[in-house]
């Protein structure tokens, strides 16, 4: 059975229980941010439950994205993942904690949370704050996160290919967000994500 598939437009102050064997997907495509600070929590009760997260932020003018997304295995075999990307530009700001615990139940767990930001203004800036509990063994567990600006040697190398630089920025700003695309089935999704892309690029300056 396919997983279920979640499409949203915030990352939500909520919690979301997992019961055994349940697989959900959960699609963020977040361009509007908002005042102080979200918590989302995923706790994953049943044996075998599994969760993905995938959010798209996409950061202008003043826009303000700051959430603490809290995982929890609290049973044998449970997953629970986490794959954001960010490009901010203007005066946009965005904060993430992820705060990743197995439970001594959780063996058998597989866990990660990774956030990537891409910096296009000097004004823009991001923080990202990843921490694993873990209280069991024979388990999976990682994170990964990273705060930067346009690769200047993959510029360099598109420039001189015949590329204008706004075109060359685009490209890899695109590349940027494809990389976690693969991940989605629905193709539907894929392509609302990559026209947001688009405009979004559009009304950003070099």
């Amino acid at each position: 059975m396919p997983n279920k598939i979640l499409f949203i437009d915030t990352i939500p102050d909520k919690t979301i229980t997992l019961k055994s064997d349940e697989e959900i997907v959960i699609v963020g495509l977040i361009t509007t941010g908002w005042p102080g600070v979200r918590h989302l929590t995923i706790n994953a009760q049943g044996r075998g439950a599994s969760c993905m997260c995938i959010f798209f932020i996409l950061g202008t003018d003043n826009s303000s994205f700051d959430a603490k997304i809290q995982a929890i295995h609290a049973a044998p075999k449970t997953q629970i993942k986490a794959r954001i990307r960010s490009a901010l530009t203007d005066k946009s700001t965005c904060s993430i904690e992820g705060a990743w615990s197995i439970e001594k139940e959780g063996h058998g767990a597989d866990t990660y949370f990774a956030h990537h930001t891409l910096l296009l203004s000097a004004n823009a800036s991001a923080k990202t704050a990843p921490f694993l509990e873990i209280k069991t063994d024979d388990v999976k567990a990682g994170h990964a996160a990273s705060v930067g600006k346009v690769d200047a040697d993959a510029l360099f190398y598109l420039l001189s290919r015949g590329l204008s630089e706004q075109q060359a920025r685009a490209l890899l700003v695109q590349g940027f967000f494809e990389t976690e695309l693969g991940a989605i089935d629905d193709e539907e999704i894929k392509n609302k994500i990559r026209e947001a892309v688009t405009t979004f690029l559009s009304q950003t300056k070099s």
